[in-house]
C-alpha cells in the first residue's frame, strides 16, 4: 500500500481527494497548508504528494521545490486552476511530476496517479535487480562475477561461522587482506578488532615486541608499557600477513601463544588471557617452506587448519570490466575528470595482459591512465614489457667470494639434492637414479644435510 499527502486549503475540497485515494487503496494523510505538509513530510514516507498551487503561506509551488530537493524518491502532483498554461509549465520546472487542472473528473486524477504508481513499482523492480546483482557480485567489497570467485564467496561465508584458523594462499596483489577482514566481518567477532600486521615488514625484534607488546624498561627506548597486536585483537581476529617470513624462534613463541592462548609481554611476568581467531596469508607455497627448513611443521598445522586459495586475475579475466568500473567510480581524480570507462581497444589490451601483479598492478596502471586521459573515455594505457629473464644471482654474481670451495661445493650439493628430492615429491629410488648414485649414498648425503624424506610428500 502506498502513502499519499493531500495539502490543500479548502475542506470540502481536501476531504473529497482524500475519499478518492482511500478508495483507490492508498493510505491517506492530510495537510491543511504548505507549513503543515512540511511537518508531515519530516514525519512519514510518501510516494505521491498532492497540493493546490494557491494557499495561503507556503504555496504549492514553494512545496514542491521542498519535495524535490529533500524527497526525491516522492513524485508532487500539483493542482493549478483552470487553462492556466503559465501555472502548469511553472510547476513541471520546479518539479512536479504532473499537474491536475480545476475543475477534474475522477478519472482524470486517476489516470495521473496511476502512471506514477507504475512508474515506482518499475523503478522498485530496477532498485532490487541492481542490489541482487550487486549483492551476488560484491562479498564485503570483494567485486567478482567468476565462477572460480564464488567459490572463494562460499567458502568466506562458511569459515564466518566458525572459529578455525586459515591460511589465504594467493599471488601478490589478490587481495589476501580483503578476504580476511570479510571472513571477521561476517564472523560472531565482528564487533571487535581486526588487527592486521605484516610480518616481513619488519625484524625479528622488532616483531616481537610488536605482536606481544612490553613493559615499561623492557628494552632501551621502552619508555613506557605498550600493548602488542595479540592482546589488541583479543575477540576479534589477529591478520599475520607475509606468515614464510617469521623466524622459526618466532614461530615457537606465537605457537605457544596459540596453545595456550595466553600471551606475556617483553620484560614482564604477567600472562593475559586472549580469544582470538588467527587469520594467516602468503603469496609461496609453505609445503616448499616446510622441505627448506624455514617454516616449522608443528607451527604450519597450526595455522593452516582451512587453507583458502585465491585465484589471481589472469584466471579471472571476466571480473576486469567491473573491477575497472570500481576503480574509476572510487577515484577522486577519475571523478573530477568525468572519466566514466575505458574504450574498446585498451579494454583488450588489458584483457590480452598477464596481470602479474594483479589487481594492485591494475589499479596502479588505472591511475597513470587516468592522469594522462583527456576525456571521459580512456584510449591510452601504458602496459609493462613482458619482464626479462633474469639469471640467478646465485650463479650469475660473485656474492660467495667468502666461501670456500668445499664450502660451496657442499652447499650446492644440498641445494641440487633438495630440487631433486621436491621433484619426486621424496621417492628415494627416483631420486637416486637421476643423480645416478644408490639409495645407500643419497640416504648418506640426505643426513648430512639435514634432508628428510617425508618433508616432500605431496610437493610438486
Amino acid at each position: 500500500m502506498y502513502n499519499v499527502l493531500i495539502v490543500e486549503d479548502h475542506d470540502r475540497l481536501r476531504e473529497q481527494l482524500g475519499q478518492f485515494y482511500e478508495q483507490e487503496g492508498f493510505q491517506v494523510s492530510t495537510a491543511s497548508c504548505g507549513e503543515d505538509g512540511v511537518k508531515k513530510l519530516a514525519e512519514e514516507k510518501f510516494a505521491i504528494v498532492v497540493s493546490d498551487v494557491k494557499m495561503p503561506g507556503m504555496d504549492g509551488f514553494q512545496l514542491a521545490r521542498h519535495v524535490r530537493e529533500k524527497y526525491a524518491d516522492t513524485d508532487v502532483i500539483l493542482i493549478t486552476a483552470f487553462g492556466n498554461i503559465k501555472q502548469a509549465v511553472e510547476a513541471m520546472k520546479l518539479g512536479a511530476s504532473d499537474y491536475i487542472t480545476k475543475p477534474f473528473q475522477p478519472e482524470a486524477i486517476r489516470m495521473v496517479s496511476e502512471k506514477l504508481i507504475e512508474k515506482r513499482r518499475l523503478l522498485d523492480e530496477v532498485r532490487e535487480l541492481r542490489q541482487k546483482v550487486q549483492d551476488e557480485h560484491n562479498l564485503e567489497n570483494i567485486l567478482s562475477k567468476s565462477p572460480k570467485m564464488f567459490k572463494v564467496f562460499d567458502l568466506i561465508r562458511s569459515l564466518a561461522e566458525t572459529d578455525s584458523g586459515v591460511m589465504i594462499t594467493g599471488e601478490t596483489g589478490t587481495g589476501k587482506e580483503l578476504v580476511a577482514r570479510a571472513i571477521h566481518n561476517l564472523s560472531r567477532r565482528k564487533a571487535k578488532q581486526f588487527v592486521a600486521i605484516n610480518c616481513g615488514a619488519f625484524p625479528d625484534t622488532l616483531l616481537e615486541s610488536e605482536l606481544f607488546g612490553y613493559e615499561k624498561g623492557a628494552f632501551t627506548g621502552a619508555v613506557q608499557s605498550r600493548a602488542g597486536k595479540i592482546e589488541l585483537a583479543d575477540g576479534g581476529t589477529l591478520f599475520l600477513d607475509e606468515i614464510e617470513t617469521m623466524a622459526p624462534p618466532m614461530q615457537v613463541k606465537l605457537l605457544r601463544v596459540l596453545q595456550e592462548r595466553e600471551v606475556e609481554r617483553l620484560g614482564g611476568n604477567r600472562r593475559v588471557k586472549v580469544d582470538m581467531r588467527v587469520v594467516a596469508a602468503t603469496n609461496v607455497d609453505l609445503k616448499l617452506c616446510l622441505a627448506r627448513g624455514s617454516l616449522r611443521e608443528d607451527f604450519y598445522y597450526r595455522i593452516n587448519v582451512i587453507p583458502l586459495q585465491l585465484p589471481p586475475l589472469r584466471e579471472r579475466l571476466e571480473d576486469l570490466p567491473i573491477l575497472i568500473n570500481h576503480i574509476l567510480n572510487k577515484h577522486p581524480v577519475a571523478q573530477e575528470k568525468r572519466i566514466k570507462q575505458v574504450g574498446p581497444r585498451v579494454l583488450d589490451q588489458m584483457l590480452a595482459y598477464h596481470w602479474p601483479g594483479n589487481i594492485r598492478e591494475l589499479e596502479n596502471i588505472l591511475e597513470r591512465a587516468i592522469v594522462k586521459c583527456q576525456g571521459e573515455t580512456i584510449e591510452d594505457v601504458d602496459l609493462p614489457a613482458p619482464p626479462q629473464r633474469v639469471i640467478d644471482r646465485h650463479y650469475a654474481s660473485n656474492g660467495d667470494g667468502d666461501l670456500s670451495l668445499k664450502q660451496w661445493l657442499l652447499r650446492s650439493e644440498k641445494e641440487y639434492l633438495r630440487s631433486l628430492l621436491i621433484k619426486h615429491k621424496g621417492a628415494i629410488s627416483s631420486t637416486a637414479n637421476e643423480a645416478k648414485v644408490d639409495n645407500k649414498t643419497l640416504y648418506r648425503k640426505m643426513r648430512r644435510h639435514g634432508l628428510h624424506k617425508e618433508s616432500f610428500k605431496d610437493l610438486g
